[in-house]
């Protein structure tokens, strides 16, 4: 649930879906089918747009994004030097281009002039770095630091010159900054109040957890956004947002729950998700505390997981189980085929937690969210009866959204005996994220989990070599070490679903999940 749907915030981890459904199955003929994008055509100026959710968006720092309910919010008041376009690649934004030398070591980025916050103060090269430096502050809590941690120097020259300086060579940097958003950080004390960020539009008014008002930024340095108006709502469960979208008072609803989208995505309402999903639904655990400091709990945990009962059970077939353990869709070239299989199996998940000491009468528990995410809860109850029959028992617990990462967020806090259910979002492979996540003490991963020198010289290579064999290598190197050491239990792979009404326009999904929103409007 995090951008790395933790949380993602890595976390709210994210082929186009119904590929992944081909892997597990045909979908059943009436099952409505996802498209990466909402409807073309000609687009009406004007109009306000409602936006439901059922996570509520808690701050609006974009540097300390706390869950994936943000994750719309980051293109709609923020820019970066550069941001995604559909196909995985970077394009630019503030930056209007960008060059590296041969070795990928030293990156120029030339920034557009005359460019200004939403309160009115000018953004330059200086602006940018104040950004980039607290980011790559180890004090702060900016999960987007583990993409960018190789930078050694940021230097701005002059007002529309920005060098970064590497310490290891990165051919994926434009990729890599597209997360650091630009806001006015002399001024963050207000930051929920004016958002101040250069992005399509402003910040009206916001209420956390509750509601989030936006209007257009007429002094937008980019084409003129289509709405007057974003409105983004929080309803306090599933129930009431599935009826907002059905009596119209809501236009786009996201996340919806995979065993909903049956009934809402009926009366040419539209179903949308990533082209290429690499979200990953996961069980987070603390690899330095007891059981799961041992890896034959953490593996033993990995076959106890019957990922394709809970795939079927809980994601109505949207989604692929990942029985390999690794944060990398089946369908990505850079997949490693050869992994072993960690194929359901409670005999060998029984012998595995006795050699670590977990026994029949041993008790687990189970850290869900109350109110949203039922699939989480129902994946839980599925293991729940599995290990109940080789003796150990499993609490199932759900808490509100801010207890619930309190618990394991951010890295470094203790929780033992304890499995807690997430959604990691990344970007797919060539991007380094989805692994590098777990590197040695850089990674972001709330795990705790310390990487085998291996690992982290596999990573190293991923992000210095170019296009080629070394780099292949070194992304199967870090899936088997992933594979053998199991520092996360991945159950599948598959991402959010929204359902958007009919007269919706120009809306595209992310692949790690993120709704587009900064090109929206109503069909003319």
């Amino acid at each position: 649930m995090r951008r790395a749907h933790g949380r993602g915030a890595a976390a709210l981890a994210l082929l186009l879906l119904t590929s992944a459904c081909s892997n597990a199955g045909d979908a059943p003929p009436e099952q409505p089918q996802p498209s990466a994008g909402s409807g073309t055509g000609p687009i009406a100026p004007g109009g306000t747009l409602v936006y439901g959710q059922i996570a509520g968006v808690s701050q609006l720092d974009p540097n300390t994004i706390a869950s994936g309910a943000q994750t719309q919010l980051q293109t709609l008041l923020w820019s970066g030097l550069t941001t995604w376009t559909p196909q995985n690649t970077a394009k630019p934004d503030l930056a209007e281009s960008w060059q590296s030398t041969p070795d990928h070591r030293t990156w120029t980025f030339k920034l557009r002039a005359g460019v200004k916050y939403h309160n009115g103060k000018a953004f330059t090269a200086a602006e940018a770095k104040k950004n980039f430096d607290r980011v790559l502050d180890p004090a702060i809590p900016a999960q987007v630091a583990a993409k960018i941690d190789m930078i050694e120097a940021v230097t701005a020259p002059d007002d529309t010159t920005l060098v970064l300086t590497l310490d290891s060579p990165n051919p994926e940097l434009p990729v890599d900054v597209i997360d650091v958003r630009m806001t006015d950080v002399d001024d963050l004390a207000n930051v929920d109040r004016a958002a101040n960020g250069t992005g399509p539009y402003r910040l009206k008014s916001f209420v956390p957890d509750q509601t989030v008002e936006l209007v257009r930024n007429d002094g937008y340095w980019g084409p003129r956004p289509n709405l007057d108006e974003i409105r983004i709502v929080r309803y306090a469960d599933a129930t009431a947002a599935n009826a907002a979208l059905r009596s119209g008072q809501v236009h786009v609803l996201w996340s919806v729950a995979p065993d909903s989208v049956a009934g809402l995505a009926t009366e040419g309402r539209q179903l949308l998700t990533a082209a290429e999903p690499a979200g990953f639904v996961v069980w987070e655990l603390d690899t330095s505390a007891a059981p799961f400091d041992n890896p034959k709990a953490r593996e033993a945990l990995s076959y106890a997981a019957n990922r394709t009962e809970m795939m079927a059970a809980a994601y109505a077939g949207y989604g692929v189980p990942t029985p390999a353990n690794v944060p990398v869709n089946p369908k990505n070239r850079f997949y490693d085929q050869s992994l072993p299989s960690h194929g359901f199996d409670l005999d060998r998940a029984k012998q595995l937690f006795a050699e670590a000491g977990v026994t029949e009468g041993s008790t687990l528990s189970f850290w869900a969210v109350a109110g949203n995410y039922q699939e989480w809860t129902t994946v839980g109850q599925i293991l729940q009866q599995d290990l109940a029959k080789i003796g150990i028992e499993l609490e199932i617990q759900t808490n509100e959204v801010s207890t619930w990462s309190a618990k394991f967020y951010p890295k470094g806090k203790s929780y033992p005996n304890l499995l807690a259910a997430n959604y990691l979002s990344f970007t797919p492979p060539p991007d380094s994220y989805p692994l590098a996540w777990f590197e040695g003490t850089k990674g972001t991963c709330e795990c705790n989990w310390v990487a085998p020198p291996d690992y982290d010289q596999a990573i190293a290579a991923i992000e210095s070599a170019g296009e080629g064999p070394e780099r292949e290598t070194a992304f199967k190197d870090a899936q088997r070490i992933l594979n053998r050491e199991n520092p996360v239990v991945f159950i599948g792979s598959t991402a959010f679903l929204s359902v958007a009404q009919p007269q919706v326009r120009g809306l595209w999904v992310q692949a790690e999940g993120t709704l587009h929103l900064e090109e929206a409007g109503f069909a003319a």
